[in-house]
C-alpha cells in the first residue's frame, strides 16, 4: 500500500493538529475578542455542529442560563442560482445594509461551490467554468499542475459594485449566462431579531426569493448521563523554552491523549465506561494521566459524569462566540469545560478566510478545534494552575505575555486543520 500511495499524481497532504496552552482572560470584555481562542472561534466561518462537554453537577445551571442569555438560532435552506443573489431586494436587504452567511452545496474537490461571507463572494471553480465566466480570478493552491480548480473572489460592498455600473452588469451577466444552474444553499442572517417560535408557517419567505425555502431552528440538546465514566487527569507540568526536547515531547504526548479521551466522551465510547471488560488483546486504552501517576490497565480510580449539550446545523462563528462567553461566565473557575467545532467539510473556506480543500473524498478535509478550559488550582507549574508557563506547541504563533496583568484559567486548544489548507 505505501508503494501504491507514493505513485498517485497528486497525493493528498496529511492534516495538521496546532496545540496552543496559554492562559484566559480574567475579565470578560470587548477587548478580549483579540486574542486566543477569541480569534480562532470568530475566525472558524463555518460551522455545523458544536459540542459542549461539562461535570454532570453543573450541567443544570449552564442549560439555564444559555436558555436564558442565549437566542435561538435560525437558519434556512434555499433554492436559487447565482443571479438571484444581484436582485434589488435580495443585494440591497442582506450585502448592502446587513450581513449574511451563505453556503451552497457540493463536493468542493470536484463541483462549482459558491459561499458568501462578510459581503465577500466566493466562487470555486471547475476550469472549463472558470473559462468561460468572464471574470478575473486565481488558481487555486489545490487545483494541481494542471491548473484544474480557479477561485474568484468578489467584494460586493464595494463602491462601484451597485446596479447600472459596468463591473456590477459584468457580474449579471455572467451568473445569467454561465452559473444557469440552481442549487441548494444554507443561508443565515447574522441580523435576525429575536425569533418567536410560537408562530409557525409552512413556508417561511427569505426577502428576495420567489421559490419556497425551509426553515429550521437550531436548539440545544442536552445529553446527561447514566453511568459515571473514567476521567482523565487535567494535571501536567508545563515545559519551558528551556526544558529539553524529551520534556517537549512527552508533554505533547499528554496533550494528544487528552485530546483522544474528549473524542471519546463526546461518542459516548464504551472503553471509558468503568464496567468495560474488554479483552486486552483488542484493547489496552486508558485515559491519560498526569507525569507524576503510572497508569494499570483495569485499575483506574478517577470517575465521574459529564454531561453534553450540543447544537447541530448551520452555525456561524458568532454565535458560537456567544455561547462559549456565557459559558466562561457562568462556570466557576473550581470546574472545567470543554467545546468543540466542526466545520464543513466542503465548505469553500474555514480558517480566517483562507482557502480549504476537502481531497480524494474527504482526505485532507479537515477543519476543526477543540478548546478545554481547566479548573483553577494552586500549583503554579501545572495546566490549571496560574503560573506564567505559557507555550504554543506546533508553531501557531505566541499568545503575548500575560505578566503584571489578571489572569484567568488555563486552556489547552487543538486546531485540526487539512494538509491542503491556506491555513496549514
Amino acid at each position: 500500500m505505501p508503494q501504491l500511495l507514493n505513485k498517485l499524481p497528486n497525493p493528498a497532504p496529511d492534516g495538521k493538529c496546532y496545540i496552543t496552552c496559554s492562559t484566559l482572560p480574567a475579565v470578560i470584555g470587548p477587548e478580549t475578542l483579540n486574542q486566543r481562542p477569541y480569534t480562532t472561534i470568530r475566525g472558524h466561518v463555518y460551522n455545523q455542529q458544536v459540542d459542549l462537554l461539562l461535570p454532570d453537577e453543573i450541567c443544570e445551571l449552564v442549560s439555564q442560563r444559555l436558555n436564558e442569555q442565549l437566542k435561538p438560532l435560525q437558519y434556512h435552506r434555499i433554492f436559487m442560482g447565482l443571479k438571484d443573489i444581484l436582485e434589488t431586494e435580495f443585494y440591497n436587504h442582506y450585502i448592502r445594509q446587513g450581513n449574511i452567511l451563505l453556503l451552497s452545496d457540493g463536493r468542493i474537490d470536484v463541483d462549482d461551490v459558491y459561499c458568501l461571507y462578510d459581503g465577500k463572494l466566493y466562487l470555486f471553480l471547475k476550469k472549463d467554468t472558470y473559462e468561460k465566466a468572464g471574470l478575473v480570478g486565481k488558481q487555486a493552491p489545490f487545483g494541481g499542475k494542471k491548473k484544474e480548480r480557479w477561485v474568484i473572489e468578489l467584494n460586493l460592498r464595494e463602491p462601484h459594485m451597485v446596479h447600472g455600473r459596468k463591473a456590477f452588469n459584468r457580474l449579471v451577466w455572467s451568473f445569467t449566462n454561465v452559473f444557469k444552474e440552481q442549487k441548494a444553499w444554507l443561508f443565515c442572517d447574522l441580523h435576525q431579531e429575536s425569533l418567536d417560535l410560537s408562530v409557525t408557517t409552512s413556508e417561511p419567505a427569505v426577502k428576495g426569493i420567489t421559490l419556497p425555502t425551509v426553515m429550521k431552528t437550531v436548539i440545544p440538546i442536552l445529553t446527561r448521563p447514566q453511568t459515571p465514566i473514567k476521567l482523565a487527569s487535567f494535571s501536567h507540568a508545563i515545559p519551558n523554552k528551556n526544558d529539553s526536547e524529551y520534556t517537549t515531547a512527552i508533554f505533547y504526548d499528554w496533550t494528544t491523549s487528552l485530546y483522544e479521551w474528549l473524542a471519546l466522551v463526546t461518542i459516548n465510547a464504551d472503553r471509558l465506561n468503568i464496567t468495560d471488560s474488554i479483552d486486552p488483546l483488542l484493547s489496552r486504552y486508558e485515559p491519560p494521566t498526569d507525569d507524576t501517576i503510572t497508569s494499570t490497565p483495569g485499575n483506574h480510580q478517577t470517575q465521574g459524569k459529564i454531561s453534553k449539550i450540543s447544537w447541530r446545523g448551520f452555525i456561524p462563528a458568532e454565535y458560537i462566540s456567544k455561547i462559549f462567553s456565557i459559558v466562561q461566565g457562568v462556570v466557576l473557575r473550581d470546574q472545567w469545560f470543554s467545546i468543540t467545532a466542526h466545520g464543513f467539510q466542503n465548505a469553500p473556506i474555514s480558517w480566517k478566510g483562507r482557502q480549504h480543500s476537502a481531497v480524494g473524498g474527504g482526505m485532507g478535509g479537515e477543519n476543526l478545534y477543540t478548546i478545554l478550559r481547566f479548573a483553577g488550582g494552586s500549583d503554579p507549574g501545572a495546566v490549571g494552575g496560574e503560573g506564567d508557563g505559557d507555550d504554543i506547541m506546533g508553531g501557531m504563533g505566541d499568545t503575548g505575555d500575560a505578566e503584571g496583568k489578571e489572569v484567568g484559567s488555563k486552556f489547552i486548544m487543538w486546531e485540526v486543520i487539512g494538509g491542503r489548507d491556506e491555513f496549514s
